[in-house]
């Protein structure tokens, strides 16, 4: 417990300093409220595009990873289902019904993820390799393919026709990045050529950004939600995304006999706490940002409780 616990508390203590950093950029008027499109736009147009494309073209997964993914996409899908219905029984408003769904389901597997594994597996390039294939397919698809239908239908466009929705789906930039980087990994993985370097070099610098642009955005956000308007909701979250959505994982990883390295790594990532790009997403396009950032906040700090009980438990 103790080898998890200090990397865990380093990787969540860094997010929370760039926030940190968001809200003294804030609070000395560098940045202000009008700027939040232009974080998001930023984030969901831009940095996670160039993400999910550099990932994806550069990938070539095995066939237990995608049993890896698999697992994972059942276990979000499941988790989807549970947090509608929750939400259909409490009556919650549209726009804070889709940011709890959203932030419910997606965790945080890139920005938190990717620097706990590296520090847990030091020097283990299959490990890293894993969790971003894992991270990407498993949690950047659903994001992308009904993370942003979810914004959209409970956003502050639900009166917009069904095909506008569509439409507006369909051309996003981030299924843009998804088809055209799954053409690429098929086509031009592997490929040298000096003109491919450099675009996936320039790409790959722009990626970088999106930790930076995600916590800014959501330092611009946060707001101060009396607890006993979400303390219900918080709870639910709490359970559904660090004990619940993990051990749905690791039950079906032993179900089918996924080896032990890609069911520590599967299971780090679903223990996860709630997602900026949640909160973000949620900001975009219209629903409830800032019991979002709120929620993912909350759930960043259970984890460093609810992480190395629940890696305790991997065989």
């Amino acid at each position: 417990m103790e080898t998890l616990f200090i990397p865990t508390m380093k990787a969540i203590a860094t997010m929370m300093g760039l926030v940190c950093v968001g809200l003294l950029l804030k609070r000395a008027a560098i940045i202000r409220d009008e700027h939040r499109p232009l974080f998001s736009r930023l984030v969901m147009d831009l940095a996670l595009p160039a993400l999910v494309f550099t990932t994806l073209a550069a990938c070539k997964p095995g066939m237990e990873i995608l049993i890896a993914v698999g697992i994972m996409l059942v276990a979000i899908a499941i988790h989807l289902v549970i947090t509608w219905f929750i939400g259909t029984v409490l009556h919650l408003e549209r726009p804070r019904m889709g940011a709890f769904m959203l932030v419910a389901a997606f965790g945080s597997s890139s920005t938190i993820g990717y620097a706990l594994i590296s520090q847990i597996f030091p020097g283990n390039s299959d490990a890293i390799t894993d969790a971003v294939v894992i991270s990407e397919l498993g949690v950047g698809l659903p994001f992308i393919l009904f993370g942003i239908m979810i914004a959209m239908y409970y956003g502050q466009n639900e009166k917009m026709p069904f095909w506008d929705h569509c439409r507006s789906y369909i051309f996003s930039p981030l299924i843009a990045s998804l088809v055209l980087g799954l053409c690429a990994s098929f086509i031009l993985s592997g490929w040298e050529n000096p003109v491919w370097d450099v675009v996936m070099s320039v790409l790959g610098l722009v990626a970088v950004s999106l930790v930076v642009f995600v916590s800014l955005g959501v330092a611009l956000m946060l707001r101060w939600i009396p607890v006993r308007s979400i303390g219900l909701l918080a709870a639910i979250t709490v359970v559904l995304t660090l004990i619940v959505q993990p051990l749905t994982s690791l039950f079906l990883a032993g179900q089918v006999g996924l080896p032990a390295l890609d069911t520590e790594i599967l299971v780090l990532e679903t223990a996860m706490p709630s997602g900026m790009l949640a909160a973000i997403l949620s900001a975009r396009y219209g629903c409830d940002g800032e019991y979002a950032s709120a929620l993912v906040i909350i759930t960043s700090i259970v984890s460093l409780i609810t992480l190395p009980l629940i890696m305790l438990l991997v065989p």
